[in-house]
């Protein structure tokens, strides 16, 4: 992960208080070869499809059954992240 990324992820940038979104804070999370792995459900580089099945992407990244491809499962940090982001509204 280059820091750049993972300063963003934290916050620290100026961009503590704001809003968890797709583009600036989920999307990055997806690797390319998550999201192939998961097209025979859903698009992963898709704002629509990530927000309609935001609940049950949670769930699955929570109890570790995601992601589906050969990396690890993501850190708490992330999910906690994800989950941020439903409760706030899961801004694009």
């Amino acid at each position: 992960m280059n820091l750049k990324f993972f300063f963003r992820l934290l916050g620290v940038t100026g961009q503590a208080n704001r809003k968890a979104s797709y583009a600036w804070h989920i999307r990055p999370l997806f690797t390319a070869k998550q999201i192939q792995c998961m097209t025979f459900m859903l698009q992963l580089d898709s704002y629509e499809d990530v927000k309609g099945n935001a609940e049950s992407i949670y769930t699955r990244l929570a109890d570790k059954s995601m992601p589906m491809d050969e990396t690890k499962p993501w850190p708490d940090e992330w999910i906690g992240l994800f989950r941020r982001w439903i409760d706030e509204g899961c801004a694009p």
